[in-house]
């Protein structure tokens, strides 16, 4: 039998989850936790379509065929409804309707998204609804880091975990199901800033966000070039940057925190992992040209302009500061 078709990876919860399924034990509260784009409100609507889903018996679970799981699948049924609970009076709205009835379905289930962000008075409204909930009532919570909820919410659901994709996956997936003008390389760039998230790829498809995120890898490598190589060309490129906004400077200089670390880890270990270059061949090729003390005397420069710009110093002087202070 098929499990959760259309969930890339993750096969450890497909196995545990769609057993629990079939076997009628799954949890009334499931937490939900994984960075942005790694499966998580793919995996609760493909669990509440299988859980209520009326052809269990059959080829794929769940099976994408009955009108309850074509409801569910176009979030067009009563009875899986989706919530962002952040505040107490969003969480209370759930609390009121919590002892009715399903409507259509054997259960009512609700899918709360980001539930980090729901402070401690939200929580503990929740929390009661979690104790003791009606026989016909699930939850997803969905977050992308279960640390900020409290332990008892925590213990009164069983946590599954989403997994980054590894880049082939990735780049074989979009390839396949999706229309894209963009190069192999330049797709291969997006899946690398994307930390194994498809959700992220696939939003950045968009022609004008990954032309900007592009620009961006681009300016990051030219700016990190620029100050190890010191020279008139470098001081050019980085007067050019002067025009820059704070904020942008400052996701900018994160940028090259980032690849200078690919560049210091490749010097020691070319079998390292990347996190910014897309290709080991890349970082080489700008690594090899400096010593390990150069580029981490950079790496010290940039971590201290970035204080010096949360400190209101201007953007002018924080990258004319990087150039002084890169090599002491």
């Amino acid at each position: 039998m098929e499990i959760f078709k259309g969930l890339i990876g993750n096969e450890e919860i497909k196995s545990s989850l769609g057993r629990a399924i079939l076997d009628k034990r799954f949890s009334h509260a499931y937490i939900i936790e994984g960075a942005y784009g790694t499966g998580k409100h793919t995996i609760a609507r493909l669990a509440s379509a299988s859980i209520l889903c009326k052809n269990k018996g059959g080829k794929a679970l769940p099976c994408g065929i009955c009108d309850t799981c074509q409801k569910i699948l176009s979030d067009n049924c009563t009875d899986v409804r989706f919530f962002d609970a952040f505040k107490i009076d969003d969480v209370r709205k759930i609390k009121e309707n919590l002892y009715d009835s399903a409507t259509e379905c054997e259960y009512k289930i609700y899918i709360l998204n980001d539930v980090q962000k729901m402070n401690i008075k939200a929580q503990n409204a929740l929390l009661i609804s979690l104790e003791e909930p009606p026989p016909h009532v699930l939850f997803f919570l969905l977050t992308t880091d279960s640390s900020y909820l409290v332990e008892t919410i925590r213990s009164r659901a069983q946590i599954l975990r989403t997994k980054p994709l590894d880049k082939d996956t990735i780049f074989n997936y979009v390839r396949k199901n999706c229309k894209t003008s963009l190069s192999d390389e330049a797709l291969c760039e997006l899946i690398v800033a994307s930390s194994g998230s498809l959700g992220y790829v696939l939003d950045m498809l968009d022609e004008k966000k990954s032309q900007a995120l592009l620009k961006d890898r681009e300016r990051t490598i030219s700016l990190i070039s620029a100050y190890l190589n010191d020279n008139a060309e470098s001081i050019s490129t980085i007067a050019s940057l002067f025009s820059l906004q704070r904020d942008k400077l400052k996701e900018l200089l994160q940028l090259c925190l980032v690849a200078i670390r690919d560049l210091a880890v490749t010097k020691k270990h070319r079998g390292a992992s990347l996190c910014f270059f897309s290709s080991l061949d890349d970082a080489l090729s700008v690594a090899s040209k400096h010593s390990l003390q150069k580029i981490l005397g950079l790496y010290e420069a940039i971590e201290r302009a970035l204080l010096e710009l949360d400190a209101n110093v201007s953007v002018s002087n924080t990258l004319v500061s990087i150039l002084i202070k890169k090599g002491k």
